[in-house]
């Protein structure tokens, strides 16, 4: 089984985003765990953490920083992403240990499989799927809209539609990377960021 019509040097860059995107979700793990001990929380923290993540983000997409100084805000930003889910993963934690452990599991086999439907299917097959995605979320959007207006809580229903998108996400953004990538537009560390808000 082989990577459908994907060129030598794009398979290389792949390499090199999933290598990236590793180290990104260890530096996010880093910063949950950091977050979840010791429990920085507060206004000011969240604040901070926040501003921090736009402007890590903004300068990952700066062409102007080389590609060794973006992967460092990459991994920065992947730092402040875990830093503020931590105090939800330490109440999770308090009330079922053994949810943490499932969620990471279900979610690296997801992540996995998605991306490999992506990458050993023929190229362009699937990026129809960004109608598709949008399509659906505005369809989520009006629906939270109303349910907030009408003071209904969002059921399961909305939840697995939301899962649904998800995977279909990891499917239309490798796509796109692949075909960035072939056309000569190689950036490590924008593709592995968004791989890294997918997986996220």
């Amino acid at each position: 089984m082989t990577m459908g019509d994907i060129s030598e040097k794009t398979r290389a860059h792949l390499t090199r985003v999933y290598s990236t995107l590793l180290t990104s979700t260890l530096s996010c793990v880093v910063g949950m765990y950091l977050n979840s001990t010791f429990m920085f929380t507060g206004f000011l923290m969240t604040l901070a953490s926040i501003f921090g993540m736009i402007y890590f983000m903004y300068q990952v997409n700066s062409s102007s920083n080389s590609e060794s100084t973006q992967i460092g805000y990459l991994l920065a930003f992947a730092f402040f992403m875990g830093f503020q889910a931590g105090p939800g993963i330490h109440h999770i934690a308090a009330v079922d240990p053994q949810m943490l452990t499932q969620a990471v599991a279900y979610t690296g086999t997801s992540f996995a499989s998605f991306s490999a439907i992506s990458l050993f299917s023929q190229r362009r097959t699937f990026l129809f799927l960004g109608g598709v995605i949008m399509t659906m979320m505005q369809a989520m959007a009006l629906y939270s809209i109303f349910s907030w207006l009408g003071g209904s809580t969002i059921g399961l229903g909305y939840i697995m539609v939301s899962l649904f998108m998800t995977c279909l996400w990891i499917i239309f953004d490798t796509q796109i990377i692949v075909e960035q990538a072939e056309q000569g537009q190689r950036q490590v560390a924008k593709h592995a960021m968004t791989l890294f808000m997918d997986l996220f």
